[in-house]
C-alpha cells in the first residue's frame, strides 16, 4: 500500500476547493471527485511506500511540536491554476515556510524507510525533470527537496488532456480567484486513484 503525509485545510477552504472542482468539470473531466470524507483536498508533504515499523504516532507528534516551536503561521493562499503533464491540474500556493520546513522535517525522518517495488519502476516519468526523476527512482516520489512543489491537486484530466496547454488554463474565467484558509491538521492517508487522499488512517490537529 502506498501512503501519504499531508496537511489538510480548514473545512471552509476544503469546501471552496470542492466547489472550484465542480466549476471546472464542464470544461475538463477531472478525477477523482473531491470530498470532505474521502478524496480530501490536501497539501502533500510526502508520498510513497514505507517500512512497516514506522512509528507514525511519534512522528506526527514530533512534527506537531516542531511546527509549534517554530511558531509558523498556519495560513495559506492559492495563487491560481497550474497545468502539469501528463494531465494534472493544480492549485498553486503562495510560498509558505511552514510547508517547506514541514516537508523537510518529514523527509529527513522517513527517507531511510522509503522503498520501491518492481511495479514502481515501470512508471512513465518522461514528463519529470531530471531531479524529479532522480527523486522518484530513489524514493518513489518526485516532489522532494528542491523539487518540492506545494499545491492542492484539483484532479487529473482523463479526457483529451494532450490537447490542453497553458493558454487553455489561463483563459479560464476563474483563473484569478483566490482561496484562503488555515491548515487544520496533518494526516497519514491511504493513496487512492491518481495519488488521492482516499482514506484517512491517522490525523492530528495542528
Amino acid at each position: 500500500m502506498k501512503l501519504g503525509i499531508a496537511m489538510i485545510p480548514s473545512l471552509e477552504a476544503m469546501n471552496a476547493v470542492i466547489a472550484l472542482q465542480k466549476t471546472l468539470l464542464p470544461f475538463y473531466s477531472l478525477s477523482p471527485l473531491l470530498g470532505t470524507q474521502h478524496n480530501l483536498p490536501h497539501i502533500t508533504l510526502l508520498q510513497g511506500r514505507f517500512k512497516n515499523d514506522t512509528d507514525w504516532v511519534s512522528l506526527f507528534s514530533d512534527l506537531h511540536n516542531y511546527c509549534c516551536q517554530q511558531k509558523y503561521l498556519l495560513e495559506f493562499q492559492t495563487t491560481g491554476l497550474e497545468y502539469q503533464l501528463p494531465g494534472w491540474l493544480f492549485l498553486k500556493l503562495e510560498p509558505n515556510i511552514l510547508l517547506f520546513d514541514a516537508q523537510r522535517f518529514i523527509f529527513e525522518r522517513l527517507k531511510d524507510s522509503m522503498f520501491l517495488i518492481q511495479e514502481d519502476y515501470l512508471k512513465d516519468t518522461s514528463s519529470y525533470s531530471l531531479l524529479e526523476r532522480q527523486n522518484y527512482f530513489i524514493y518513489g516520489y518526485r516532489y522532494i527537496g528542491q523539487s518540492f512543489h506545494p499545491h492542492i491537486t484539483l484532479g487529473k484530466i482523463i479526457n483529451n488532456y494532450h490537447f490542453l496547454n497553458k493558454a487553455d488554463v489561463y483563459n479560464l474565467d476563474i483563473f484569478n480567484f483566490k482561496i484562503e484558509g488555515l491548515i487544520q491538521k496533518i494526516t497519514l492517508y491511504e493513496m487512492g486513484e491518481n495519488g488521492s487522499h482516499a482514506n484517512t488512517l491517522y490525523a492530528l490537529d495542528i
